[in-house]
């Protein structure tokens, strides 16, 4: 098999996540399946930091995307020296925005690569900036049915360039049997300690719920993330008494050899899920989630309340509660939800399917035609007063690359962007309202 490259583009801030996770699993797995892969990691210079990504992830083949001067010119020109150094035939975008642009303009010369992007998540700015950049999206692999449909119906992308591929779940690798319920309930929540797309922030209520319940428990929590200081505060009294403990952020190995195989039930409270990976991980183990009914949760069929989990309305934790006394005082139930949760994941649900699905999707892309569209006329604010002097972005650079001047940003998704921010609220609306008539329409 000839092998073929692959530039892998995301960005360095965020080291633990479902992203980061599938970044490293393709960067080994690919290239048994005939695939040459970089990644190229963003780096900037306050929150992107390329070095301590790559002390977490050791021997992954990186290599750098210098944002260090800060603007987009200064990205955009770094991101094209660098295919054109490493002459990818797919570029893909592990949310780096930047991307869409650089392949863009790379594409009206003959021999430039193909653009591949990822949306794993059902979260409506880049299901918009889809839609913006269709015409020279190449491929897009998304998470789940929703979110194929919703590239396809809403985004305007040729079904043939849109592939669902779940995230692929390893088999345990101790030995699993079916929960029964004991004298204290063992809970879990495994995840970034995130309100903005995990509401992990609702673990507060839940407590508080489950002590006025009665039901015997205890709570770990495994992951970091922002919410992780405010979390452990307010949850300061329960860990005290040894209800709640944080672990912080668990590794694969530890994941199969610690948490999972000592949960009896986990906790899961996103409102926007692709097909989420953690609560799939710990139903091979045996482990029945307790789920919301998340953006997506319906379609995928993944998560059947009380055939092998059990599931609430997003943020409602009087159900959430009431779910999981059920499963501690039913005699027989959480041994039956057990059962079925451990034969769950078959297919292109395991990490080997899952992996072999990537290989097939990248190979389905530099077989079809090169999507050669032009880059729709966008208008972002203006960088900096030689900008908004009428200056063009590439001579404002040669200015400041002059002058030794540098941008500096306060949050991390400026420094390098995941997406366009230029969604309007109507679009928001809209993508969401999708979601609601599709899910509706296929299980109503």
């Amino acid at each position: 098999m000839t092998s073929k490259k692959l530039l892998i583009c995301s960005p360095s801030h965020a080291v633990y996540g479902g992203v980061e996770t599938i970044v490293n699993d393709l960067c080994w797995e690919l290239p048994k399946r005939g695939w040459d892969t970089v990644l190229a990691l963003g780096r900037g210079s306050r929150f992107n930091d390329v070095d301590s990504y790559r002390a977490a992830y050791p021997g992954l083949p990186i290599v750098e995307i210098d944002g260090l001067r800060g603007t987009e010119q200064s990205r955009l020109e770094a991101l094209k020296r660098l295919i054109r150094r490493e002459r990818p035939n797919i570029v893909f975008s592990a949310r780096i925005f930047d991307a869409y642009a650089a392949v863009g303009s790379l594409k009206e010369h003959v021999d430039a690569p193909r653009l591949a992007v990822a949306v794993r998540g059902y979260e409506s700015p880049y299901l918009y900036d889809l839609r913006m950049y269709r015409d020279i999206i190449d491929l897009c692999v998304v998470d789940g049915n929703l979110l194929a449909a919703a590239a396809t119906r809403w985004s305007g992308l040729a079904e043939e360039r849109v592939v669902s591929i779940p995230g692929g779940i390893r088999p345990p690798s101790v030995p699993v049997v079916p929960r029964i319920a004991g004298n204290v309930l063992r809970i879990g929540y495994v995840g970034r300690l995130a309100q903005s797309d995990k509401r992990v922030l609702d673990l507060i209520p839940f407590i508080a719920k489950l002590e006025e319940s009665r039901v015997s428990y205890h709570l770990s929590i495994v992951g970091t993330g922002p919410e992780e200081d405010d979390l452990r505060e307010k949850l300061q009294d329960y860990v005290s008494a040894g209800k709640v403990r944080f672990t912080g952020w668990q590794g694969h190995d530890e994941l199969y050899r610690e948490v999972y195989p000592n949960l009896d039930c986990l906790i899961h409270l996103s409102a926007a899920e692709g097909v989420t990976i953690a609560p799939r991980e710990a139903m091979v183990h045996g482990v029945v989630p307790v789920i919301s009914r998340f953006i997506g949760l319906k379609s995928e069929g993944q998560f059947r309340n009380e055939v092998n989990s059990m599931t609430f309305d997003v943020g409602d934790m009087d159900r959430a509660v009431a779910a999981v006394r059920k499963l501690a005082n039913e005699p027989g139930l959480l041994e039956r939800l057990s059962k079925c949760a451990m034969t769950s994941q078959v297919g292109k649900y395991t990490f080997d399917g899952s992996m072999n699905a990537w290989a097939e999707a990248f190979e389905q892309c530099v077989e079809q035609p090169r999507l050669s569209g032009p880059l729709p006329r966008v208008s972002f604010p203006a960088e900096g007063r030689l900008n908004r002097f009428g200056l063009s972005p590439w001579l404002a650079q040669r200015v400041r690359d002059l002058a030794g001047r540098k941008q500096v940003h306060g949050d991390p998704g400026s420094e390098w962007p995941t997406a366009s921010g230029l969604m309007p609220s109507d679009a928001a609306a809209d993508i969401f309202r999708f979601a609601a008539e599709y899910e509706t329409g296929i299980h109503g």
